[in-house]
């Protein structure tokens, strides 16, 4: 891997302050993953998007006069955790009439969106969220998640912005922003793969005489591997699929051709040509193009084709005035009572608030100190797993490679080294206060789905635990049942799905035999862990039904689920832990 970087690790905040040093006229940085508008709107309804980084200018590039007003990111391909996006709404949210949150359609970003805004919600604040869904790659099933949002969703910041700096309310601009999402409509190509900095290695590969047609942003692979061809095949493909799969006949459209990072303006201008020929041979009027990189995947070679259909009023939010670093339309003005500078912005303290300090003694575990038996069994099981995500990360992320985004094994580690940081300061505590401090900081530090999955199932087992009076078989058997409901709830899955369900019904139907037998704990827990791991092994003749991998179909037959994989190896170290 050769990137112009310096530590892995580092990359993330460092191109926020990048960005936040060359631009400081228009973006300040509330917190490391959070960036905001210098000046700031007052009496609006503010806009708030995000995801993981590696699509830059998106989304911080958007953040500005008549477009976003706050953007959050997550690491690379990775969703910010649910207590970072509604750190963002904290943000922006005094002062102004309501936020809207616009989400991108993957499972994760969906997910911590969602909790964020019932939160916020819960506050007080009036909160609404809309999720972008234009890839006609992926076509809609009842299997899936949906289609992927991928670079219309620019044109739902630009439209809905406009809306929102001219002042209008929530539900109001949340029709703009549907809107455009019922009439925008993209499709991309990839030729040669990118690579995640903390994976250090592509995401999948090609020939050089190989093309990926409908690629995800996200550097997952698309829904038909081919030899290459001219680009003016390719976009033809792409069009025909797009046209095919909403009424542009007649319109006025606006086009954007989207470089995917990697591709340079000589080749993104080529494929201009073709589009507009296409569509003037179809009789569809180019109202307005766009052509850069405006949602780029790391430094892929590849590109994509959007299409919005505009009637009068979508052309004229398009056309407002706007100001960002990766957009510039009309003389943009700053809203009346409007703030200038980095006083505008919500203070660190609280933008941060609700993010776990993982050196710092809870309140409630340092104003009552308990002696609870269980404490030190959910300590040992809690480090053995961190141990287990730090020796099997390589492997874990090697299986996210060709289904998902490079990234799982990373980022369960990265969270349960969080927890092992944090357990020092929760000495004293019960084993409920040290189960659900845990969860805050796997949701919070993990990303992606698995943190709110995977803290789901801890809070879930650390109220089974508290309720049952004690750490047990049984109470632990009920944490997993509760916390399979949980997920079920959260982010829907079935066994058969290819998820971490098909390693943990197994697991927990074996706990049931057992406490049903009056076997001893630990060998129950032995059989739970070789039931997850005969689950998670299951996983791989399986064509995926929910989450990023559910994109491939048939081509995700073959592959270990990750998910399931992470959970069998959960399972095998409190297993080991029960033993010692």
């Amino acid at each position: 891997m050769k990137k112009f970087i310096n530590k892995p690790e580092d990359v993330e905040r460092q191109v926020v302050d990048g960005y936040v040093k060359a631009y400081p006229d228009l973006i300040a940085k509330a917190a490391d993953d959070i960036v905001v508008r210098v000046r700031r709107k007052q009496g609006k309804v503010a806009l708030v998007s995000g995801g993981g980084m590696g699509h830059e200018p998106a989304h911080l590039g958007y953040v500005g006069a008549g477009m976003l007003d706050a953007a959050v990111g997550g690491a690379i391909y990775t969703s910010p955790a649910e207590d970072r996006v509604k750190a963002a709404v904290d943000a922006v949210a005094l002062g102004n009439t309501g936020v809207l949150l616009v989400v991108k359609n993957y499972t994760g970003d969906v997910v911590n969106f969602k909790m964020a805004a019932e939160e916020a919600a819960e506050e007080g604040f009036a909160v609404d969220y809309v999720v972008v869904d234009d890839d006609v790659a992926v076509e809609d099933s009842s299997f899936t998640v949906g289609r992927r949002g991928v670079a219309g969703t620019i044109f739902v910041h630009k439209c809905a912005g406009a809306a929102a700096e001219a002042g209008a309310p929530l539900p109001e601009v949340k029709r703009v922003a549907e809107k455009v999402i019922a009439n925008v409509r993209t499709m991309g190509v990839a030729i040669e793969p990118c690579t995640v900095p903390a994976a250090g290695k592509p995401g999948f590969t090609l020939a050089d005489d190989e093309m990926e047609m409908g690629v995800g942003i996200h550097g997952e692979p698309g829904v038909r591997r081919a030899a290459m061809e001219p680009v003016d095949a390719m976009v033809d493909e792409m069009l025909e699929k797009i046209l095919g799969d909403l009424d542009f006949a007649g319109a006025r459209v606006a086009v954007m051709v989207n470089g995917a990072g990697g591709t340079p303006p000589y080749e993104l201008a080529i494929v201009s040509n073709r589009v507009h020929d296409v569509l003037s041979e179809r009789g569809i009027a180019v109202a307005r193009t766009y052509m850069g990189p405006f949602m780029t995947s790391l430094e892929m070679r590849g590109f994509s084709v959007t299409l919005l259909r505009l009637d009068d009023e979508l052309e004229k939010l398009l056309a407002a005035p706007a100001r960002a670093v990766a957009w510039t339309e009309g003389e943009a003005v700053a809203s009346a009572g409007a703030v200038s500078g980095a006083s505008a912005e919500a203070p660190a303290a609280a933008v941060e608030k609700g993010a776990p300090d993982a050196g710092a003694k809870p309140a409630d575990a340092a104003a009552s100190t308990v002696d609870d038996p269980a404490a030190a069994r959910v300590t040992a099981a809690l480090l053995a797993v961190a141990e287990a995500m730090d020796a099997h990360k390589d492997e874990l992320t090697e299986l996210d490679m060709p289904i998902g985004d490079s990234d799982h094994g990373i980022n369960m580690a990265r969270g349960f080294d969080a927890v092992r940081e944090q357990l020092p300061g929760l000495a004293g505590a019960d084993a409920p206060t040290i189960m659900r401090k845990a969860a805050m900081t796997v949701i919070s530090k993990v990303g992606g789905s698995s943190g709110p999955l995977y803290g789901t199932l801890m809070r879930k087992m650390g109220v089974a635990v508290k309720r049952a009076g004690g750490l047990t078989l049984a109470s632990f058997a009920q944490g997993l049942r509760d916390g399979l409901q949980g997920i079920e709830d959260l982010a829907g899955g079935a066994p058969g799905d290819k998820t971490m369900i098909d390693a943990m019904v197994p697991a927990i139907a074996s706990l049931d035999e057992a406490l049903a037998a009056g076997t001893p704990a630990t060998a129950a827990l032995a059989a739970a862990a070789q039931a997850a791991a005969e689950g998670a092994e299951a996983t791989i003749p399986l064509v995926a039904r929910k989450g990023r991998a559910s994109y491939l179909g048939e081509r995700s037959r073959g592959h270990k689920d990750p998910g399931a994989a992470s959970f069998a190896y959960c399972m095998a170290a409190i297993a080991a832990c029960a033993r010692s």
